[in-house]
């Protein structure tokens, strides 16, 4: 399996927080730290309350290479033979690091799990939303040309959607451009299809989530005709608010429609889910073939930020397993 859409703060475990906390004397109590979300969520900017303790462990070199070491062996343990981890460089400096420490720091503890467990994987990073952050998000754009290739494959926009619209990100996502720094953009969750024509008019080669182009039937034979994968996670969706079940995804639309969809978990804490048991609702949801879910997985290998080399050997370790 391939995870496109995965969350480091998002999927740190309990056993992981409880471990960064003792490391960073930052007092833990698992009864009043939440964690995950559940029925109380109302909204995607509820659901990214949870962000905030984990960030706080997140803070030194020593902490993001545990903290990426720990995720990448537990989804390999879990059947999971490539990974793209994404997170925002810029949330982890109140102790002094810089993006480019942050970054060197996760791609260690990836190159640690990668030697002991084969898993393959490549980190996104995150620009955020916000409305004083421009020069962080111009040093994340910076840091990622930086270890292009070398650890890092793209870049991202995440955040709360709705409150800080994608058009006003323009700046970061041209000089991203210019730079030869592909991007995915997290679009039409918590807003609507306009937010998705923004992401493809800076030239996003990916959208995270994009339920709601199914609102807009242009925007649909668009993405079908330019291939334009979207990192759909059943899970998330539902707990943001974004859909009010798993069977109210269009998964069965985009399908239809020739739209490259890809299963992800999002946040493997925060919505307590992993790749297996998502792809598991998703079958019996829809009903899936097996020729169709043999599509979606070799949908996330022609999405993935790999070349040609890199994607050959993942259809080759996929060819293997089915």
């Amino acid at each position: 399996m391939i995870d496109l859409h995965l969350h480091l703060d998002g999927s740190l475990s309990q056993d992981d927080i409880a471990y960064l906390s003792k490391l960073n004397n930052v007092p833990y109590d698992p009864k009043n730290v939440r964690l995950s979300v559940d029925e109380s969520c109302t909204s995607l900017n509820d659901y990214l309350e949870c962000f905030a303790f984990p960030l706080k462990v997140l803070q030194t070199e020593e902490s993001l290479t545990y903290a990426a070491y720990s995720l990448y062996t537990r989804i390999a343990r879990e059947g999971i033979i490539y990974a793209e981890v994404r997170f925002a460089p810029q949330l982890s400096l109140s102790r002094g690091l810089n993006q480019g420490q942050v970054v060197k720091a996760v791609i260690k503890g990836y190159e640690k799990a990668h030697k002991e467990t084969g898993i393959i994987g490549n980190f996104i990073l995150c620009c955020m939303r916000g409305d004083h952050n421009h020069a962080l998000n111009i040093d994340t754009v910076m840091t990622a040309s930086k270890y292009l290739s070398k650890g890092v494959s793209a870049l991202d926009l995440a955040g709360a959607e709705a409150l800080f619209k994608t058009s006003t990100f323009a700046e970061e996502f041209a000089l991203a451009k210019k730079l030869g720094i592909p991007f995915t953009i997290h679009a039409g969750e918590a807003d609507g299809p306009a937010s998705v024509w923004d992401a493809l008019r800076f030239g996003a080669a990916r959208i995270g989530h994009g339920i709601h182009s199914i609102e807009d039937p242009k925007l649909v034979a668009y993405l079908a005709k330019h291939k334009i994968p979207l990192e759909i996670c059943p899970t998330s969706e539902v707990d943001t608010h974004c859909v009010e079940s798993i069977k109210d995804l269009p998964i069965r639309q985009f399908l239809e429609a020739g739209v490259p969809i890809t299963i992800n978990t999002d946040d493997m804490t925060v919505s307590n889910v992993t790749l297996e048991g998502e792809y598991d609702k998703v079958i019996r949801t829809f009903n899936l073939s097996d020729d169709e879910v043999k599509t979606l997985w070799f949908n996330a290998v022609d999405a993935a930020f790999l070349d040609e080399k890199g994607k050959n050997e993942l259809r080759k370790r996929l060819g293997e397993i089915l």
